[in-house]
């Protein structure tokens, strides 16, 4: 799938989980239960144990079904990794340009994290297909308008603190996509750990169908 097809797939699902498990079988089990709830927007960040290896399994087990990004990439050698593994985008907490650089010329999806309207920029002088809105929650979704203005077209990705109640004035206020912590804002994290799936896909299922009321 090419990277326009991507980005589309990402626009229209809207939602991104990322999960920090503390092992990788819990990572990737958890995110089994999430794909069974219809997530189809995995991050799976390079914090967690042994990332690479859940990004190959999931691919290999659902190919196109799901869109894999790597997540808290934050040098080079951390993105080649990620890309060799199968992750079709590199997500960022900060904006490093040799990342974005990297992603770029492997064809992959870059996000890289920004907060002002220099690093926003910067970002997009360098080539990058969306900025991660990181951390969106001292601003809220009035400063996506306000980005999009002198900086018309940009794609932009709120992450930190996205929540059932904030969603839908991200949604309408422009946001191409959002991220939403799976052990965080979804308060999955005992679920998660206890290995509570069904407890999981529910709630994926929850916020999904969400997301779709947000379209009406």
């Amino acid at each position: 799938m090419n990277k326009d097809a991507l980005l589309q797939r990402i626009h229209d699902a809207w939602l991104v989980m990322i999960l920090r498990g503390d092992t990788a079988r819990q990572t990737e089990d958890s995110f089994e239960a999430i794909i069974q709830g219809g997530g189809t927007l995995l991050e799976v960040p390079f914090t967690t144990p042994d990332a690479c290896s859940v990004i190959a399994s999931l691919r290999r087990r659902h190919g196109d079904r799901v869109v894999i990004s790597a997540g808290t990439v934050t040098d080079p050698d951390q993105a080649r990794q990620a890309i060799d593994s199968g992750a079709q985008a590199i997500v960022s907490p900060n904006f490093y340009a040799a990342v974005v650089e990297e992603a770029r010329s492997r064809g992959v999806i870059t996000a890289p994290g920004c907060f002002t309207p220099s690093e926003v920029a910067d970002a997009l002088r360098c080539g990058a297909d969306i900025i991660k809105l990181f951390p969106c929650y001292p601003v809220g979704p009035e400063y996506i308008g306000y980005l999009q203005g002198p900086l018309p077209g940009t794609r932009v990705m709120p992450a930190g603190a996205i929540t059932l109640e904030n969603m839908k004035a991200y949604y309408d206020a422009g946001a191409f996509a959002g991220v939403v912590g799976v052990t965080t804002e979804m308060q999955l994290l005992e679920a998660v750990r206890e290995r509570r799936f069904d407890e999981i896909t529910a709630c994926a299922r929850r916020w999904l169908e969400h997301v779709e009321g947000l379209k009406q």
